[in-house]
């Protein structure tokens, strides 16, 4: 019987050293899968499309409504007194905006619209932030909305609703301030 114990002992012993090495050595490394969850493919779609819709690349971070709702303006016509998208101007354009978007009532004029906002220096300028010229006049006389990475949206008296960029010509020459609306902080 002991005869058969160290037997058993020994095959069982070479059974558990064989299964040991099997498994540390046997075993390939298993790769990671990774898998994109749908939101995140439709939150990198989401910014695909409005990169293109307002020519130029989001960050991705923008605030999703924010980006909807002011791309809806683009194309808007010029009207002078206007405030809606059947035609709009530049301070029509801004106030309802921000009326639809935040409910924020603000000054109806470009030069007024300056009282609703504390002073922000142009490398200061965050998503949201209005953008004041003073073209022509010794007083603030057109206004944006500023999208970030140099660009805004502004009713043009030429080409009505679009994005143009600060640090083109035009617009550095007639720059005067950006403005933090007082009721966003």
């Amino acid at each position: 019987m002991n005869r058969f114990k160290r037997t058993f002992k020994k095959y069982f012993t070479f059974l558990f050293v064989s299964f040991v090495i099997l498994i540390l050595f046997g075993c390939k490394p298993v790769k990671k899968i990774t898998t994109t969850t749908k939101s995140s493919t439709e939150t990198s779609d989401f910014y695909k499309k409005y990169s293109k819709t307002l020519g130029f690349e989001l960050s991705g971070k923008e605030d999703k409504k924010f980006i909807e709702q002011i791309s809806e303006w683009l194309g808007t016509p010029y009207v002078y007194g206007g405030e809606s998208k059947k035609g709009t101007d530049c301070s029509g354009f801004v106030q309802t905006f921000y009326k639809d978007y935040k409910n924020i009532s603000l000054n109806r004029t470009a030069a007024d619209l300056v009282k609703n906002c504390e002073t922000v220096q142009k490398k200061d300028l965050k998503i949201g932030d209005l953008i004041f010229f003073k073209i022509n006049s010794a007083k603030v006389s057109h206004v944006g909305i500023y999208l970030g990475q140099d660009k805004f949206i502004h009713a043009s008296s030429a080409k009505g609703v679009i994005v143009s960029g600060l640090s083109e010509t035009y617009y550095t020459k007639y720059f005067f301030a950006g403005g933090r609306i007082k009721d966003l902080k």
